[in-house]
């Protein structure tokens, strides 16, 4: 009997030697496949921060290990994917747990360079998510083969730029990235204007030197991930794979104008002016293949030529006319943002009030325009002009400075403010100095950070979930409160509510416009109303401009309220006499 039994603990001692090796070998076979993998390999934690990356990383990238480990993927990412891009990878990341797809990340050197990737979610025992895990294969190479072909076949041989079977060869390859991908990609027609009249003046000799110094021009002027050809004589034309927004077209003309009409110095020292002309098309407005785009784009350059040149031309003229319109106000709040000075900008004040005692619990900050030549200008006009351009980071920070100026007047006119709510854009959450940054402007105007509610967009939340919660939660700790506005609206952020450091959840107004008219979505604000309760959330609740609205209202609980019922935003000054005297 102790035979056996010594036989049967020496088996059991055996098996566990065994997988103890085996799991050690396994471990050993990982490692071995992490750090020679071809591929590169990010791993992050739940929040989106990177915890490990291995050597293919740093060979594709140039980022050491180092520069990487606690920042996010943000930092790879370039510029040629319009935010939606990312919303729907989020989308899909969070319902199903993976994504795979053909991205423009860039290198540490600044060079854009398309990737094919593959993000997956892993789990614990407990179903929650741990870690995310992207493999990316750089797909810079296949194009081997195309550029080995250029000197013969896609370069011009006056200016050394690429020619139209350049064009036409990208122009495929970013018509069917921007149909999986659902992005807008932009193609412009260049002439530079007057050339034949300089060809038999001076000669060709010297239009050839003004070909070559404006394709220089042009070369220096667009991105490095654009493309740049010569069709033919003094024609160019710039294909732009992202960042196709109509206001981000418009800047490039805009820009392209002014370099090309500066005055040339030549080589026999004559000094010649041009008058170039553009013309843009976008895919999919203006057309879906191909040659029709770049017919598209023709026929727009063709209009700005007949309207007096030194101009460019969108393929409808309302549109033309509208993204003008985008570029007056973005000249007007970088002018705004650059200065300091108002400029017609300024802040209004809704109060949020308790209808149990008719209190003023609160006030939101809200901007108001009226711009001395396009008259009074809705935040829904402004406020992408902003985004689109990378101002949004420093206009929000210009309305803290602006609140936080307001708040010291009114408590010196003995006034005793209440809580005052700020909006915050998507892109504040890749400001790594953000937190610092408030907590020192609000300590150098004397007040508190709990005087303040930061307010972010559910569809912010879901996009930003790496990066913004822990955004959020130092921000918390910093004892700022904060609120989740526009709930409901967007990409739901339900499964990962629990997850978010908030104080407050805002509904949009629309659901009291709906909840009037449906029962079914006065039962939907209800359900709301009881979530933000079980999790010990304020609720605020915002459109409230009937007496009916109101009463519906009266059986949800605490809530605050915010509409045209009680009050209309209004200027500082007004609002002073509305704030209770300081204590």
């Amino acid at each position: 009997m102790r035979e056996d039994n010594h036989t049967t603990l020496a088996s059991v001692g055996s098996d566990a030697f065994t997988l103890e090796h085996s799991l050690k070998f396994k471990r050993q076979l990982l490692q071995h496949v992490f750090d020679n993998a071809l591929e590169s390999i990010i791993v992050t934690n739940a929040d989106g921060v990177i915890e490990r990356v291995n050597a293919a990383f740093t060979q594709i990238t140039g980022y050491r290990a180092e520069e990487v480990l606690g920042k996010t993927p943000r930092l790879v990412q370039s510029a040629r994917h319009e935010p939606d891009f990312y919303k729907r990878m989020w989308h899909q990341l969070l319902l199903t747990g993976s994504w795979s797809g053909q991205v423009w990340n860039r290198r540490k050197s600044g060079e854009v360079y398309p990737q094919w990737l593959n993000i997956n979610t892993l789990t614990n025992e407990l179903g929650e998510v741990t870690h995310r895990v992207a493999i990316g294969h750089d797909l810079s190479g296949q194009r081997s083969v195309e550029q080995d072909r250029t000197p013969f076949t896609f370069k011009d041989p006056l200016t050394q730029l690429g020619n139209r079977q350049l064009l036409t060869s990208r122009l495929e390859q970013a018509l069917a990235e921007a149909q999986r991908n659902r992005i807008r990609v932009g193609l412009m027609v260049v002439d530079l204007g007057r050339f034949k009249a300089l060809n038999e003046q001076l000669g060709m000799t010297w239009g050839d030197d003004v070909l070559r110094q404006q394709a220089r021009t042009l070369q220096a002027a667009v991105d490095e991930a654009d493309t740049l050809v010569r069709l033919q004589g003094d024609i160019f034309a710039v294909l732009r794979h992202s960042r196709a927004e109509d206001t981000a077209m418009a800047q490039l003309a805009d820009k392209l104008l002014g370099l090309l009409a500066r005055p040339l110095v030549l080589a026999d020292n004559n000094v010649v002016s041009m008058q170039p002309s553009i013309g843009i098309a976008v895919y999919p407005r203006d057309a879906r293949e191909p040659e029709n785009l770049l017919q598209a784009a023709e026929h727009a350059h063709a209009m700005a030529r007949r309207n007096g040149r030194n101009r460019f031309q969108f393929v409808d003229q309302r549109q033309h006319e509208l993204h003008h319109r985008e570029l007056v106000i973005e000249h007007s709040l970088s002018h705004v943002l650059n200065t300091g000075e108002a400029d017609g900008i300024s802040l209004h004040y809704q109060p949020q009030i308790c209808p149990v005692s008719g209190a003023i619990t609160g006030l939101e900050a809200l901007l108001r325009w009226t711009h001395r030549s396009l008259g009074q200008l809705s935040p829904a006009e402004f406020i992408p002009v902003a985004e689109q351009n990378g101002l949004s980071v420093r206009l929000d920070r210009w309305v803290i400075e602006q609140v936080c100026t307001q708040m010291e007047a009114w408590q010196r006119q003995g006034r005793w403010p209440p809580v005052v709510s700020v909006n915050l854009c998507a892109d504040q959450f890749s400001q790594p100095d953000f937190c610092d940054w408030i907590s020192a402007t609000v300590a150098r105007f004397g007040l508190a950070p709990a005087a303040f509610k930061l307010e972010v967009t559910e569809s912010t939340m879901v996009e930003q979930m790496g990066a913004g919660v822990g955004m959020l939660r130092r921000l918390r700790e910093q004892g700022f409160l904060l609120s989740l506005d526009d709930f409901g609206t967007g990409y739901s952020a339900l499964s990962c509510l629990h997850r978010l450091p908030l104080d407050e959840l805002k509904i949009d107004r629309s659901f009291m416009v709906e909840a009037c008219e449906s029962p079914r979505a006065l039962t939907l604000l209800h359900t709301i109303a009881q979530l933000a309760r079980q999790m010990s959330l304020s609720l605020v609740v915002e459109g409230v401009e009937l007496p009916e609205q109101l009463a519906l209202l009266k059986e949800f609980g605490p809530l605050t309220v915010q509409g045209y019922y009680y009050f209309r935003p209004m200027p500082a000054h007004d609002v002073c006499a509305l704030l209770p005297a300081a204590p």
